[in-house]
């Protein structure tokens, strides 16, 4: 961490140039843009002077598109979508500044995460700074008071699971007398579900993994046929919920929230919001958190997301010089220092939360409508973040934070994140909903495996070979 001398010291140093002027293309998720209050403390702090273009989400894609296409560009480009074929097209003409050589100048930036940094990656070569996001925050999310009260020890593996799933199902864990309770519910999300985190315990590639020395999907690997027949004994056996194929998130919490169901499998972030909604019902209800679900190997694993959400590019056709772009990323390196951190989370001290021996913060109660409209908006402005602070009061998410920190130890990383395929770009989408299907419809029992692996030959013959080929060669070209 930089010390306080030498953040003076950098400052000053700043202070001594004239401001620096960003133009900045930056993603609206919130209904309206933030007010100047934080935007006008982080100017002075990063001796800058920044002038936003806010582009809504759902028109992000279409407004990069025409900026690239007229090149009518801004010196600092959000991209979210880093296989978008016009922003690659553009990478490959030499339209951005390559970054990868200059990151070591800067300390911040020179310990960004490797795994991060090759996930955004570009034909092997860094052009972005990365808009960092949790690598994985998958788990379970459980009713304690259910596993106390049917006198259970919290599951360590897959077996000990399905066994508390069942007796959720069977056991009345509510004590109501009625047969009203089942295990698990999940939703029609295949990825964000229970399924993609069941099967990376079950030893899973994620996505994609090596099998005879190439590169394969996942659903190629036994272990995911074994994750469906887990879920078609869970869907058998009536220990889920029978819909969930079509289930909307929605009504996948609302099984939780009103007492249906005991056990959810996802972001373990979201315990903290179901929770607060159960106990208007239940004000005795206990939920808890558990991360490490040993597999048949004897070890835990868990998928590991890309780890961004996107990254920051900066066109040549607006940053003319080396000079100018060195400015940039010095501007980058500072907004990723604890005090620019926090504010562009939380505000501004005083104003919007308050420190609490020094390490923990909390949020202003009489504020947070003012929280909303100031500070929300500017997460859409943060890159490499590590906040050394957090909301205090809330056990659910510290321990949501721990968990998340511990997943780094047994990360499952899709080793084609940063690889590119045309044919995936264009028909991805319509061949994943073959596998989507077919995956669903084995574990409602429409299908037996030899109807599965039909399936699979469809997807390979409609264009997934090719998928599997220009994976293979992109792999083989970075190494």
């Amino acid at each position: 961490m930089v010390s306080c001398q030498q953040l003076d010291e950098s400052v000053a140093a700043q202070n001594k140039e004239a401001p620096l002027a960003l133009t900045w293309t930056a993603v609206q998720y919130t209904a309206s843009p933030p007010s100047d209050v934080v935007l006008g403390h982080i100017e002075e702090a990063t001796n800058s002077k920044l002038s936003i273009i806010w582009v809504a989400d759902a028109m992000k894609e279409d407004k990069l598109n025409i900026a690239l296409a007229s090149d009518a560009l801004t010196k600092i480009v959000t991209i979210q979508d880093i296989r978008n074929s016009a922003f690659l097209s553009a990478v490959r003409a030499g339209t951005f500044w390559e970054i990868g050589p200059y990151l070591s100048q800067f300390s911040n930036l020179n310990a960004m995460d490797k795994t991060i940094l090759q996930n955004t990656s570009i034909d092997n070569k860094i052009y972005g700074i990365y808009r960092e996001r949790d690598l994985s925050r998958q788990g379970i999310i459980y009713r304690k008071d259910w596993l106390d009260q049917l006198k259970l020890e919290t599951p360590t593996d897959l077996e000990s699971l399905y066994k508390v799933m069942e007796a959720f199902t069977k056991n009345d864990p509510d004590g109501n007398g009625l047969n009203d309770t089942y295990g698990l519910t999940d939703r029609n999300d295949l990825k964000f579900g229970a399924f993609q985190t069941l099967a990376s315990y079950f030893g899973t590639p994620n996505e994609w993994g090596w099998m005879g020395g190439k590169l394969q999907p996942a659903f190629m690997f036994s272990a995911y046929k074994d994750t469906m027949k887990f879920m078609r004994e869970l869907y058998e056996g009536k220990l889920m919920n029978e819909q969930f194929a079509v289930t909307s998130k929605q009504q996948q919490w609302e099984e939780f929230t009103e007492g249906r169901a005991g056990v959810y499998i996802g972001n373990m972030d979201d315990g903290r919001n179901l929770f607060k909604t159960l106990i208007q019902s239940n004000p005795k209800a206990e939920i808890d958190l558990l991360n490490r679900i040993n597999g048949p190997d004897g070890k835990p694993h868990v998928w590991s997301q890309a780890g961004h959400n996107g990254i920051f590019v900066f066109p040549k056709s607006q940053v003319k010089s080396e000079a100018e772009l060195l400015r940039i990323l010095a501007f980058f390196n500072r907004l990723a220092d604890p005090e620019l951190i926090y504010m562009l989370n939380y505000g501004v001290e005083g104003i919007h939360y308050k420190l609490e021996n020094g390490d923990m913060v909390e949020l202003l109660s009489n504020e947070s409508e003012r929280w909303e409209q100031e500070v929300r908006p500017l997460i859409s402005l943060m890159g490499v973040r590590a906040l050394a602070i957090r909301p205090q009061g809330d056990p659910l998410r510290e321990k949501s934070d721990r968990l998340t920190e511990d997943n780094r130890s047994f990360l499952v990383i899709n080793p084609a994140a940063s690889l590119d395929s045309p044919t995936a770009n264009e028909r991805g989408g319509e061949l994943n909903i073959i596998i989507q299907n077919a995956t669903n419809s084995f574990i409602l029992g429409l299908l037996d495996e030899q109807g599965f692996d039909k399936e699979v030959e469809r997807w390979k013959q409609l264009g997934g070979d090719q998928i599997i080929q220009e994976f293979n060669e992109g792999y083989a070209g970075r190494s």
